[in-house]
């Protein structure tokens, strides 16, 4: 079956569609969609069993039933019909946001501020990858004005297939840094394919936004023409400054220099010196955008973050920083140094180990060590066996084999009138260590 047939029996069905035999909304289309360990295809007639009124597959084999419609790979269809359905959104415009660091933020933040003028669609999670990115088109509002695609990467050259089926109006880096070197192989590679996003809008006459104080991003992305840069220089189109980040960030910003000077103070909810980028670009992006100052400032002051990033939580008499979604070398000296910055009494510092960094694990995990050590802490308490190796070098912090060893020999319940951050890579999951919360 042809793809616009295929899109107008999905829009015949209001748009409901899943890729996940076992939650079947009635009337929805089910995408027999395979992995390394499953074959969607062997899925399709329970799909339709529970209420699917139509199961796209691309085994012959499996077609027992007219309502099973045979594609050449089921894969590329839904990005095909994702391609068309953004199509077919009248007037949108998309803002595609990549980066090493603070991408996630950064697009619900513009999320809330965009939504407060528009009728907006983003990203929901972190469904930024090439199955992400068409679900979350697909999902997406036939009158939605706005949409920010947050878009994924963790080896070279996947991004620009991701702008080729978002293909976005405008484009966002929010910054560059050492992330998924087992993949990249190295920082050249990422900065290239975090840019490919400016690369594809910049091809097709689309607007570009530029962290002016960002070096690497600078130096690289000078090749794909002009952009609308935000920073603190004089000569941003936005410029901000940070007044400050105890707790909470705090800023000023506006469209030049003088103006800025004069501007509202805005108090955030947002944990952390390196929060200040992401507001600012959220709010350079907005106003490009037109949506009022007032309602920028309104919205970047009420979004409180969530799923473990930058979240500060209050238990026992402790002050938590949680910052557990992910770690990289970047956002962990970030957060790390943020931290030694922070005028508290008693601050306790866990850590986890930093996956995916293949050949350069030890020699990053060594440099947070480093950098822990020129801190002042309570305690430091590491787990996972990358930072376990240099357990002897560094006597005076405590390590543990897993976070599940720290959890029974010092839990979070022994702790009285402390200030803890909490960060790690994604598969440590450092947020258990609050479980009893």
């Amino acid at each position: 079956m042809n793809l616009i047939d295929i899109y107008r029996l999905f829009l015949e069905g209001d748009g409901r569609f899943t890729t996940d035999s076992r939650h079947i909304e009635p009337g929805s289309m089910f995408f027999a969609l395979k992995g390394d360990k499953f074959n969607g295809n062997a899925f399709a007639a329970k799909a339709l069993a529970d209420g699917a009124r139509w199961a796209i597959i691309d085994e012959v084999a499996y077609q027992q039933d007219e309502r099973m419609l045979l594609v050449d790979d089921v894969l590329t269809t839904l990005q095909d019909l994702a391609r068309q359905h953004r199509k077919s959104v009248k007037g949108l415009k998309v803002i595609g946001i990549t980066g090493s660091n603070g991408k996630t933020t950064t697009k619900e933040l513009l999320r809330e501020v965009l939504s407060t003028h528009y009728r907006t669609w983003a990203t929901p999670g972190n469904l930024n990858n090439h199955i992400g990115v068409p679900i979350t088109l697909l999902r997406m509002p036939l009158d939605t004005e706005y949409a920010v695609i947050e878009m994924g990467a963790n080896h070279p050259g996947e991004v620009l297939p991701l702008c080729e089926i978002a293909q976005p109006d405008y484009a966002l880096v929010t910054s560059v840094g050492k992330e998924h070197l087992e993949g990249f192989g190295s920082l050249e590679n990422i900065i290239a394919t975090e840019c490919e996003n400016y690369a594809y809008v910049a091809a097709h006459k689309g607007t570009l936004f530029l962290h002016q104080d960002d070096a690497e991003l600078m130096a690289y992305a000078g090749q794909f023409g002009p952009a609308i840069y935000y920073g603190s220089g004089k000569e941003a189109d936005c410029v901000g400054r940070l007044l400050g980040a105890e707790w909470f960030v705090r800023l000023q910003w506006e469209n030049s220099y003088r103006l800025m000077l004069r501007a509202p103070v805005v108090e955030t909810q947002l944990f952390g010196s390196y929060n200040y980028v992401n507001l600012l670009a959220a709010a350079c992006v907005a106003r490009y955008c037109s949506v009022p100052y007032d309602k920028i400032n309104a919205a970047l002051a009420a979004y409180k973050p969530a799923n473990n990033r930058s979240q500060l939580l209050e238990s026992g008499g402790n002050r938590v920083i949680l910052d557990a979604y992910n770690a990289n070398p970047h956002s962990m000296t970030a957060a790390v140094e943020n931290f030694i910055a922070l005028e508290s009494a008693e601050k306790v510092l866990v850590l986890g180990d930093m996956f995916e960094l293949g050949d350069a694990a030890d020699e990053e995990h060594l440099a947070v060590l480093d950098l822990i050590a020129k801190g002042k802490f309570d305690e430091v308490l590491l787990c996972g066996p990358l930072f376990g190796k240099f357990a002897s070098e560094y006597p005076a912090f405590q390590f543990y084999d897993s976070l599940e060893q720290l959890i029974e020999k010092l839990p979070f319940s022994s702790f009285h009138g402390k200030t803890l951050l909490i960060k790690g890579s994604r598969g440590m999951q450092m947020e258990r260590y609050l479980r009893d919360l």
